[in-house]
């Protein structure tokens, strides 16, 4: 198949797909990105990484075609060259455990890695790489007979065409960073006027993604869902062991690269709640799944943090040398969804401004292996080219009969109808008389942040409302903080950060002079996770804002995303479900039914 006969024209359908963690499809239709949603957010499995059935179905739908209309699919990982990471577990496995007495143990950690599994602990990998080889089997098994050809792009470069079309940057540099991709767990490059050129190569094992992730589970949260939990307590700690760390554990080099020591901190059986006796010797014993976490826990997980920042740091310090030039950076990969390392990077004022996608995890790579197509197969490839491809909101957008069938099949009272400036007056009100929101706007977001159409929405000004929030709702630690929502136009009267950050994925210091006026969303070391919003990207999120900016003075709010211990709704049926059980009390039980805020297109005219 001819790439001039796929983006040339306009008729053509193009499906991306990530798959074996964050699962996600997305379709083009010629340049333009049609719908893109995360398997999670229909199975209801958090962090599902099975084969996206789901999603393939969801854009089909939004698209209005079949799957025999696909002209082509894209994937986000070259399967042939997995050989670097199986052979490299297979390893760790031998000499991490004692292999001839627990062989059946043995077996159990591969099967899990590599072989499809029905009842895995870890969602993330309930996918199998051996699902890459079968696609069209598994495609006609379950949605449909697909007859196009299927081409297999680098992992690492699907996450960075993804990230630097976000941008219209001719020049940029590229820091692309995770767990691991095929052979590779951190890719340094520079855009030079839409030409990549690869800087360094840092190979699996060496990963700040299993790095972090290790240390998630060695105090006690979940791995490869709790890295959030450890970024936000933090704060609350001292980095006392971020020397012996960064000594013994990640030991950064000068040429820009870094050595992470899986003797000491082996990822695999970390997942099984197995550490090593001479790292416990080292820092201490970890913390057990519900206990409450001590001093000591507390101060390892601000160091890990400050280890983390450090060696970023150290790698775009590098990259900057090598063009100093060059004032912009892009970040890609499941480690740049560490916001507060990605805010020093920018308070460090060494690049004028840094971008990241909505979904710079696997997810986001659906849409980068359609991207990393063309850019391999296009001489005269522009990433600006691509339309709708910086807009989070790609999901299915749900008409008002299909919203009145939602309430009326789980027999609620459909909320009272309002046109839109009402609405907006309505819920701003709602908001300053000290009632939590939950906000249901238009298409779902695709990636892991609330951008004001799936969340929770509070006035920040009210400090008590975190703990609320966090106890009640949300049902989780309390030291977990919330995120601003604020008007892009007063975001630097509030936050000091001198650019957008429009997909939630940057920490920035709240003003001196704001802390006492927005302490909700006021982390304990002085940041917020900032959102700035514009009427371009959501116009009714937007004029709430503004509404209640004009009623307090304020045009912030809190947000967090719509969901309790699950991933964010994406219908209303899941958004009502999960309302209903939410604890969110407008004013009182019998009133709750009519204070649900919705808006599509809408039941409010």
């Amino acid at each position: 198949m001819e790439i001039n006969k796929l983006q040339n024209d306009n008729n053509k359908y193009i499906l991306g797909l990530s798959t074996m963690g964050n699962s996600a499809a997305c379709i083009f239709k010629g340049r333009e990105l049609i719908a893109a949603i995360e398997e999670e957010r229909i199975t209801r499995i958090k962090n599902d990484g099975g084969f996206p059935i789901e999603s393939i179905r969801q854009c089909l739908d939004i698209s209005g075609i079949s799957i025999e209309d696909i002209d082509a699919i894209c994937v986000y990982w070259k399967p042939f060259q997995f050989s670097t990471r199986i052979l490299g577990v297979i390893k760790k496995i031998i000499f991490s455990v004692k292999f001839f007495t627990s062989i059946r143990y043995t077996f159990y950690r591969i099967n899990s890695l590599f072989l499809n599994k029905k009842n895995n602990s870890y969602p993330e990998d309930k996918g199998s790489w051996l699902d890459l080889f079968f696609i069209k089997k598994i495609l006609k098994k379950n949605i449909g007979n697909f007859q196009g050809k299927i081409f297999f792009l680098d992992h690492h470069l699907t996450h960075q065409t993804y990230a630097s079309a976000i941008q219209n940057w001719q020049n940029s540099i590229l820091l692309s960073y995770d767990g691991g991709g095929e052979s590779n767990s951190t890719v340094i490059s520079v855009n030079l006027n839409n030409k990549l050129v690869n800087l360094k190569k840092i190979k699996w094992p060496n990963s700040l993604g299993h790095f972090y992730s290790f240390f998630t589970g060695y105090l006690g949260f979940r791995m490869l869902e709790g890295e959030y939990k450890m970024m936000g307590l933090a704060p609350h700690g001292k980095p006392v062991y971020k020397d012996i760390i960064l000594d013994q554990i990640l030991i950064l080099k000068e040429n820009g690269s870094y050595y992470f020591n899986t003797k000491l901190c082996d990822y695999h059986g970390a997942l099984y709640g197995n550490f090593n006796k001479k790292l416990i010797k080292l820092i201490g014993y970890p913390r057990k799944n519900g206990e409450e976490p001590t001093e000591k826990h507390i101060n390892l997980a601000s160091s890990v943090q400050a280890a983390f920042e450090e060696a970023q740091m150290h790698m775009v310090k590098w990259a900057k040398q090598m063009y100093p030039e060059i004032d912009k950076l892009v970040l890609s990969g499941g480690c740049a969804l560490n916001v507060s390392a990605n805010g020093k990077i920018l308070s460090s004022q060494l690049f004028e401004k840094i971008s990241l996608p909505p979904a710079p995890h696997d997810a986001g790579c659906s849409i980068g292996a359609v991207l990393a197509y063309y850019y391999n197969n296009d001489k005269n490839f522009d990433f600006s080219n691509y339309e709708n491809v910086n807009s989070p909101y790609l999901g299915y957008n749900y008409t008002n009969d299909e919203i009145r069938q939602a309430f009326n099949t789980l027999k609620v009272s459909i909320p009272k109808k309002l046109n839109e400036s009402d609405l907006i007056d309505y819920t701003s009100q709602a908001l300053i008389d000290k009632n939590i929101v939950a906000w249901f706007n238009g298409r779902c977001e695709f990636g892991p942040r609330a951008l004001g159409s799936r969340s929770f929405l509070a006035d920040p000004r009210n400090d008590n409302i975190r703990d609320e929030i966090n106890k009640k709702i949300k049902k989780r630690e309390l030291f977990r903080p919330f995120a601003p929502s604020v008007i892009k136009e007063e975001c630097e009267n509030y936050f000091d950060i001198k650019q957008e950050s429009p997909y939630m994925n940057i920490v920035a210091n709240v003003l001196e002079d704001k802390k006492n006026i927005i302490p909700a969303i006021t982390h304990i070391d002085g940041t917020a996770r900032v959102h700035t919003v514009s009427y371009e990207s959501n116009p009714l999120y937007y004029n709430l804002l503004k509404k209640f900016g004009e009623k307090t003075g304020i045009p912030v709010l809190l947000n967090t995303s719509f969901n309790i211990q699950e991933p964010i709704v994406r219908s209303p049926t899941d958004a009502i479900k999960t309302f209903l059980k939410s604890g969110v009390d407008l004013g009182g039980r019998r009133i709750i039914k009519k204070k649900i805020h919705w808006k599509n297109q809408n039941l409010s005219k």
